[in-house]
């Protein structure tokens, strides 16, 4: 995942997007030695959104749960709906939240498509 974020998304949003459009990546914006959960939180509080990009490994993590609970967080105290969830793998389309965040918020899940002569769409999209 991290490979395809740094190849794929950070390069398309920062590099050669119709506008520049900086991402938050752990490894390069976060303070060496700073607490987890002030970093998430503090990087979560400064974007306009919060891009998760889901395998199945991370919707089952603790850390995703964490990131979640404080992007819905905005929503709560802002009334800001910052989540933008992108989908690499299909079979998490059967998962209990992502069912409830289609229903609710459509616009905001993402499928990473199968065929390269989508990705352009998936681009624009985004």
């Amino acid at each position: 995942v991290s490979d395809w974020v740094l190849n794929h998304l950070r390069v398309q949003l920062e590099e050669r997007g119709e506008r520049f459009l900086p991402i938050c990546l752990e490894e390069r914006d976060w303070i060496p030695g700073s607490p987890v959960l002030d970093s998430l939180t503090q990087s979560i509080q400064h974007s306009r959104k919060t891009v998760f990009v889901l395998t199945e490994a991370y919707v089952n993590s603790g850390s995703f749960k964490l990131a979640v609970f404080l992007a819905h967080q905005r929503l709560v105290e802002d009334n800001e709906d910052v989540i933008v969830l992108l989908l690499l793998e299909p079979v998490l389309q059967y998962s209990h939240f992502l069912r409830l965040r289609r229903r609710l918020c459509a616009r905001s899940i993402l499928e990473w498509p199968r065929s390269s002569s989508a990705e352009a769409w998936f681009w624009q999209s985004l």
